[in-house]
Order: C-alpha cells, then sequence, then structure tokens
C-alpha cells in the first residue's frame, strides 16, 4: 500500500457546521461561523484580532495593502518560500530583495537580510518554515533599527511558538494558510492577524471590498459606502464553517504531528550521525507543530535518486520550494541562479517526508527503512 505525502485531516464535525449553514440560509461569508472562527483564532494565537480570507495569498495581499508599498520601494525575504509571498508585495509596484536562509531551519537568514537593506528598504518578510519559527528577535531587533514594517508569513504556523509565543504574533501583521495541505484547514483558506490596534479599523474596511460594511453591522455607521482601496477577500460561510471544526481539533492534530515528527528524528538519528543525510533543527526557544519533516542529502544526485527509488516503492517523498531568485521571475527580476548560493545548494537537496495525521507509526518506520537501506545498501535495516 502506498504511504501518501499527504492526507487532508478531517475531525468528523465538519458535516454538522456545514448542515448549520445550510439550515441558516447565509452562504456568503462574514456571517455567525466566520465571526466564531475569528473568536477561535484570536483565542488559540493571542493575535489582537483575525480576520479569514480566501486564501493565505489573500491575507499577504491585504497585508501588503495596508503597508502603504510603492514603487521604489523594497521589501526583504527568503529566496526560498511560496510564490505568494513575493508576489503578494509585488502588486503593490514595491521590489522583492531575495535573501539568504539558514539551512539548518531553512527560515531567514537575518544577517544576511541586514547586509541587503538600502535605503529604499521598507519592510521585511520572514517565513516561518515546516512549522518552526524564523528568528524573530534578530528580525525585529533589525526592524527597530532601520524603521522597517514586519510582516509574518506563519503560513505553516499555527499553534508553533518560539520564545513562548505564538508564530503570527511578533509583527503587527501576520498571514495563515488553511490550504489543505496544512495541519488545519478548510480546503482553501487563510486568515490575516492583527496585532496593532492602529491597523485594525484599515484592514476590515479594505477586507469588507473598500467598504465600511462591517461597521453598518455594528451600528457605528447606518449605512455603507466606499471607503478605502479594497477587495472581496474573505471566504464563503461554508469554508468558514468547515474551519471552525478543524479549529476545535488543533490541540489532537498537533499532538500526532509531532509525535510523528520526533518519530522520523529518532529513527533517522544514525544516518545522521554517520553523514548521510541532515535532519532540521529546531532552536532551543522554538516549539514546532509537527507541520513538516525534511531531511538534506549531501549532493542534488543523491537527493533526486533517493526520491525516485522511494516513489517507486510506493512512498512519497517530496520536494520543496524551488527558490524564486532561480526561477522564470527571478531572472527578470534580475537575479542568477547562483546569486542565493546557501539557499539554491539547500533547497535542491531537500526531501520532505510523508507526514499527516493518519500516518501510523507503522508507516513511519517503513519510510525510515526503505532511506536507510538506501543510504546504506547491504546493511540490514
Amino acid at each position: 500500500m502506498a504511504i501518501r505525502f499527504n492526507e487532508p485531516f478531517l475531525t468528523g464535525h465538519e458535516r454538522a457546521n456545514l448542515d448549520a449553514v445550510f439550515a441558516s440560509g447565509h452562504f456568503a461569508g462574514n456571517g455567525p461561523f466566520t465571526k466564531r472562527a475569528h473568536a477561535q483564532l484570536q483565542a488559540r494565537t493571542g493575535a489582537h484580532h483575525a480576520l479569514l480570507t480566501h486564501s493565505c495569498t489573500g491575507a499577504l495581499e491585504l497585508a501588503a495593502m495596508l503597508l502603504d508599498l510603492a514603487p521604489g520601494d523594497e521589501v526583504l525575504m527568503p529566496s526560498f518560500t511560496f510564490v505568494s509571498t513575493a508576489t503578494a508585495f509585488m502588486r503593490t509596484g514595491a521590489t522583492v530583495r531575495f535573501c539568504e536562509i539558514d539551512p539548518a531551519t531553512m527560515t531567514l537568514d537575518v544577517a544576511d537580510a541586514a547586509r541587503r537593506l538600502t535605503p529604499r528598504t521598507k519592510a521585511i518578510v520572514p517565513v516561518h518554515y515546516a512549522g518552526v519559527g524564523a528568528d524573530m528577535a534578530g528580525v525585529l531587533a533589525l526592524a527597530r533599527a532601520h524603521g522597517l514594517a514586519v510582516v509574518e508569513d506563519a503560513a505553516q504556523g499555527l499553534d508553533a511558538a518560539r520564545d513562548g509565543q505564538a508564530l503570527g504574533t511578533f509583527a503587527p501583521l501576520a498571514a495563515l494558510s488553511f490550504h489543505e495541505t496544512k495541519n488545519i484547514h478548510c480546503g482553501l483558506g487563510g486568515a490575516l492577524l492583527i496585532n496593532d490596534e492602529a491597523l485594525f479599523d484599515r484592514a476590515e474596511d479594505m477586507w469588507e471590498r473598500g467598504t465600511d460594511r462591517s461597521k453598518m453591522f455594528k451600528g457605528l455607521v447606518d449605512k455603507y459606502s466606499w471607503v478605502s482601496p479594497g477587495s472581496s477577500f474573505y471566504p464563503s460561510e461554508l469554508q468558514a464553517a468547515f474551519l471552525s471544526a478543524q479549529l476545535q481539533a488543533v490541540d489532537e492534530n498537533s499532538l500526532r504531528r509531532k509525535a510523528i515528527w520526533a518519530r522520523y528524528a529518532a529513527g533517522l538519528a544514525d544516518l545522521a550521525a554517520a553523514g548521510l543525510l541532515t535532519l532540521p533543527q529546531v532552536p532551543a526557544d522554538a516549539r514546532t507543530n509537527g507541520h513538516a519533516f525534511f531531511i538534506l542529502l549531501p549532493t542534488v544526485a543523491r537527493a533526486d535518486l533517493l526520491r525516485e527509488t522511494l516513489h517507486a516503492q510506493g512512498i512519497q517523498l517530496t520536494i520543496h520550494y524551488v527558490p524564486l531568485h532561480t526561477s522564470k521571475m527571478g531572472a527578470e527580476l534580475g537575479y542568477a541562479p547562483d546569486d542565493l548560493p546557501v539557499t539554491r545548494s539547500a533547497a535542491e537537496r531537500l526531501l520532505r517526508l510523508p507526514l499527516h495525521f493518519n500516518l501510523t507509526d507503522a508507516d513511519v518506520d517503513q519510510v525510515v527503512a526503505a532511506i536507510g537501506r538506501f543510504l546504506r545498501p547491504g546493511v540490514a535495516a
């Protein structure tokens, strides 16, 4: 039987919530389940406010709009990230400047970001990778020293923490993902966390297509009108209802995923000690949510061959992000593949292992044994 890389998590309570939406007749969004999910996210993270979005891309775009970026402004971010991190800020006319990563965590190398500052730098976007937080102490210190806005790309960060603080609450703005590949999902969705009260009114208006419609529902205005730029950012009530059921099971989901993560780490420790692969590192002040487990192989060729070999055995190992600076768009922005050598090398040698709530201990052991047979041929696993 194949061991799938991902299986979307289900709690068993989603259908009841969907039935409640049908009974209410409120489908369009910003209804009771949207408000419930907002409250659940605020309680879970400690964020001042949460606004559901149709995707994490939408949350990042809303964050970028709130920063009032303009052509000529520059935004620092790692090249090792999903394309939405860059495109959300490029839509404002700003220029993205890609930075190196720390290959131990695959998150932003703050020292490298500091070297890429220019007088035009206006913002920095750390990306929390695989459920492990970026160096937020370093990011915030850099931002304070140079007057930079900070937006956390916490797409993979729900229920993870750094220095005892939830990811997504360090910066004034943070984006979460609820795509079906994430720990908690609604098929496709996201949220913007707002931790600066001064930003909330504008964010809510932009979220409501640039109108003060939400204020009308709160009784603050008697009729709504167009008050700012905006877009149709929020999801339907069906997605919100699905997500609300999922948010009730965050603890259960994280506990199982972290157990799988730990089993992989223990099972592969001897291969790492022998220098045959490198394991992900969780900083001492970080708490992972078990979103992903990855390994780094010594060479690109070994990584490709391991992936192909295990795929033939029914085990789905996958690569992850192709660094943005090495892409076609990266070339159009003036980058060459070797401009960020640390990022390129680590990304090309990285493989993600199957990790989802339904994965059994026997599945994990089978993956570990298959990797061992490949790296140590002739040695019994």
